[in-house]
């Protein structure tokens, strides 16, 4: 099998066994970036997660951002692109493309030099939000480095969805639970 083939399939066994193992969203998303960081040659790895609430992408994990949380519209730089258009982009020159939003530069302190960000689209069809990588630290990203990115952003969007499950399910138990209480207290003062 060539190199080419052989690295996607890699990180895909990396993740899968990664998204068995723990259920803790913070820890699978942030071994994901290390991980992506390490297949992709990059220096950074972040994903955005849209918010329907407030019409806006969240940077969920990045590793190197200290927990500084970004927001942006959904429209805003690359990422917002990628999300309304449900396209990936390969740009190799950051400062060049009148997509990119310099603003993030300007509050992290890091300079985009090139990036590479694919949408997260789930099962359903549904834009969760997008994943992105920046700064090849050997050369110009490439069709190879975007379907690794692809696939990655395909298990993202299944670990997202496992943990709104996940979520969803703790909080029907815990009202399902307060209803039972209060149903056995009213049974009981009623009898």
């Amino acid at each position: 099998m060539e190199k080419s083939r052989i690295r996607p399939h890699c990180l895909v066994t990396e993740l899968f066994q990664l998204l068995n193992l723990d259920t803790n969203l913070d820890t699978v998303l942030a071994v994901s970036m290390y991980k992506l960081n390490q297949y992709m040659d990059s220096e950074r790895s972040s994903i955005f997660v849209f918010d329907p609430l407030k019409k806006q992408l969240t940077s969920y994990s990045s590793l190197d951002l200290a927990k500084q949380e970004i927001r942006m519209s959904k429209s805003t730089g690359v990422a917002g692109w990628v999300f309304e258009h449900r396209m990936p982009a390969v740009i190799n020159d950051a400062y060049k493309d009148n997509r990119f939003f310099r603003g993030v530069d300007d509050m992290t302190g890091f300079r985009t030099r090139n990036l590479i960000c694919s949408p997260m689209i789930d099962d359903k069809g549904k834009c969760l939000g997008t994943i992105q990588s920046l700064n090849k630290k050997s050369g110009d990203f490439t069709t190879e480095d975007l379907e690794l990115l692809d696939v990655t952003a395909r298990l993202v969007a299944v670990a997202l969805n496992k943990n709104k499950a996940y979520d969803e399910m703790l909080t029907t138990n815990i009202t399902c639970g307060k209803l039972g209480n209060r149903l056995s207290t009213e049974l009981a003062i009623s009898a």
